[in-house]
């Protein structure tokens, strides 16, 4: 074999392994993202103990998010099979605590704009803003 052959066949491996590879990732994308609504199939995504019971209650919770930000939410009512994305229910600022003043959360701002989607990455802790 000479160097032009070598060259052929290296040329030829390269570009299956592009097509293979090209392929694969093309596939992923243009696969449609299911939202899983029963909490247990959820915490199978997400194992957090905090999954199943913010889908299954509705109670006063917060997201604290990389920037800082509070959100405040009755309850999770979808997350996407990739684990990517949360649908919760925002709580409107006249539901919140008296005490919660210290704080700025995040809320809704009508009552029919309840519904939000948060990017999981983007949330640093979870927790119950008034214990019962």
């Amino acid at each position: 074999m000479d160097v032009y052959q070598v060259m052929a066949v290296i040329g030829t491996i390269t570009g299956l392994v592009s097509l293979f590879y090209t392929n694969h990732q093309w596939k992923k994308a243009n696969k449609k993202v299911e939202l899983l609504s029963d909490s247990r199939e959820a915490s199978k995504i997400h194992p957090n103990w905090w999954v199943e019971r913010m889908m299954d209650d509705e109670w006063y919770f917060g997201l604290l998010t990389t920037d800082g930000s509070i959100i405040a939410f009755s309850n999770i009512s979808n997350i996407s099979d990739d684990g990517k994305w949360l649908d919760i229910t925002l709580m409107m600022k006249d539901e919140l605590p008296e005490n919660s003043e210290e704080k700025s959360y995040i809320t809704a701002v009508a009552d029919d704009r309840r519904k939000a989607s948060v990017q999981m990455d983007k949330v640093v802790m979870a927790y119950d803003i008034i214990t019962s």
